[in-house]
């Protein structure tokens, strides 16, 4: 089992459990105790959970899941669509950009691609199968598994094949952006996409709804710093400020 596999079992029974020991986890995992220290140590770091004595308990603070894919994919459409026409607009023409999987970044794609002449990167299947492309339009899409919940790749193949390309751009559209701990993500398989697809970008770009403004989610991918241009439907009303970015809203 690979570490970011084991991470999001850790997760997921602590979700359930609240608390967990090291002992239980060296069992369910196949692993010996000295990993499972390891891998809790890790995680305490990005702080999804806390360390204590003989195992780790779930962080105090509460944390919302998100919806399933096809809620989110209905919820808030117009808005997405605004959002995307907004961030076509600073993509320049011959362009190679990751894409995360999303359902923002899923209308950013749809618009970009057909304006055309942009290379795309993407662990999104929705991405990738985008029918309607104009001239000079390249989709690549990452190896990985196929997850369940959101039609993506994702694991350890997605990440090291992230590492092969250095692009222009990343979009990606995380779960939260909180001024204190930055850009967050719920899921751990997500934000190793996004974290990467970070390291590889000369900019990035982050699509983002006003409402996840301020919001701090589980796993971290990144500093306020690490954004280049934030694209949302919020105006001056909203609590943020990038110290090496611009804010552009969709807000006409």
């Amino acid at each position: 089992m690979w570490p970011h596999e084991r991470h999001s079992k850790i997760l997921e029974l602590l979700n359930e459990e609240k608390r967990i020991s090291t002992q239980r986890l060296a069992g369910v995992l196949d692993v010996s105790r000295e990993t499972v220290r390891r891998d809790l140590a890790e995680l305490e770091q990005e702080g999804v959970l806390r360390r204590v004595h003989g195992g780790a308990v779930a962080p105090e603070r509460t944390v919302e899941p998100e919806r399933v894919f096809a809620e989110r994919l209905q919820a808030h459409a117009e808005e997405k669509r605004a959002i995307g026409e907004v961030a076509c607009e600073i993509i320049p023409r011959g362009a190679t950009l990751f894409i995360d999987a999303g359902t923002t970044t899923l209308a950013f794609a749809t618009q970009i691609t057909r304006r055309g002449d942009v290379n795309i990167i993407t662990n999104s299947l929705d991405i990738a199968r985008l029918a309607e492309r104009g001239p000079g339009c390249d989709i690549l899409l990452l190896g990985g598994r196929p997850h369940i919940a959101v039609p993506a790749t994702y694991g350890e193949t997605t990440v090291l094949e992230i590492g092969r390309y250095l692009v222009d751009y990343a979009v990606i559209s995380p779960v939260g952006l909180h001024p204190a701990r930055g850009v967050t993500y719920y899921e751990m398989h997500e934000a190793d996409v996004a974290r990467s697809m970070i390291r590889q970008a000369r900019k990035v770009m982050l699509l983002c709804q006003s409402g996840k403004v301020g919001v701090e989610s589980r796993v971290s991918v990144g500093r306020l710093d690490d954004i280049d241009h934030l694209v949302t439907d919020g105006g001056s009303e909203l609590q943020i400020a990038l110290a090496n970015g611009r804010i552009h809203s969709s807000r006409r």
